[in-house]
């Protein structure tokens, strides 16, 4: 039997249960293609499924990875043979952490030339979460925005891509001095959480990191302000962010709790095509942190789970 490389996770834990096993060599069916992967992303929604705490991804043995880029090597019945040799990425629902993946011929979105493999990754998920998010919150120029975790990927993408809309961007880092990098990026300013001033008041706050203090930021929204919880690296909010949205109810906060899973992979291809294009053109960057193979998946995941990257950890065959 053909076989290729993946990564199980053969129990919930920490990042020792990752191993690299002989896998069946994917076949494409109806309507799927099979991607010879060059890059898959690891995030923190990966560290999450390791855990057991990503309903999507609950029973042990599974293969982490929801997103991939590389090239169509197989298409099943149904599928335009164009694909055949096109770069592309996707969003996978599990399974990313493997030499070849399965997808759905509609959930692939073209990576044009210019773009590496590993920048695509970079800005996959990441780019849509903050694309999105930042158009659920109704971003516009003129806006104050602040963008929690700024560092990480999705920060990332959310800082240059509200800069892009005309937003005036307050990038918030978790630890350390700021990071002057994040002016590169479009970040007017840049401070460390716990230095980043009660007194302040934001249009919009684009949280990445969620835990305790999600009350208080709720409570620095402006009149009508909007919050997009959009990541969790800092665990489950207090569910005291209640208490906060009833005390400023008389400002009209929006509070949106947005996941990239709750949409299907046809549905974000759009969108995805819409960021690879900025990135070919120049105007976006995906920053990438940290290259290793997929033998070395569990120190990748103790680089995810450790903070204080700047960009994207990826994963390669």
């Amino acid at each position: 039997m053909v076989t290729v490389k993946a990564v199980v996770a053969g129990s919930f834990g920490g990042p020792e249960v990752l191993a690299l096993v002989d896998a069946p060599d994917p076949v494409a069916g109806a309507g799927e293609v099979v991607v010879t992967v060059e890059a898959s992303g690891v995030g923190y929604v990966d560290i999450m499924a390791r855990r057991g705490e990503y309903g999507p991804l609950s029973v042990p043995g599974f293969t982490p990875g929801v997103e991939i880029a590389g090239v169509v090597t197989e298409v099943g019945e149904g599928v335009d043979g164009g694909w055949l040799g096109r770069r592309v990425f996707s969003q996978v629902q599990g399974g990313g952490y493997a030499q070849k993946v399965l997808v759905g011929a509609d959930s692939l979105a073209t990576v044009p030339e210019g773009v590496g493999a590993g920048e695509a990754v970079a800005i996959g998920v990441n780019g849509l979460v903050a694309r999105i998010g930042l158009e659920r919150a109704g971003v516009g120029r003129g806006d104050s925005v602040v963008v929690r975790g700024a560092r990480g990927g999705i920060g990332l993408m959310a800082v240059q891509q509200a800069a892009a809309l005309g937003a005036e961007v307050t990038a918030v880092v978790s630890r350390g001095r700021p990071d002057d990098r994040l002016e590169e990026f479009g970040a007017s300013r840049v401070v460390p959480s716990a230095e980043a001033g009660a007194s302040a008041e934001y249009d919009v706050v684009l949280d990445t990191v969620g835990g305790a203090e999600v009350g208080a930021w709720v409570s620095r929204l402006r009149p009508n302000g909007r919050f997009v919880l959009c990541g969790a690296a800092g665990g489950a909010p207090d569910t005291a962010f209640g208490e906060a949205l009833l005390e400023n109810y008389h400002k009209s906060p929006t509070f949106i709790a947005f996941s990239l899973g709750s949409l299907p992979g046809p549905a974000i291809v759009p969108q995805a095509q819409v960021l690879f294009e900025a990135a070919a053109a120049g105007r976006l960057r995906g920053v990438v942190q940290e290259v290793l193979p997929l033998a070395q998946a569990h120190q990748a995941h103790r680089l995810v789970e450790g903070g204080g990257l700047f960009g994207k950890v990826v994963l390669t065959p």
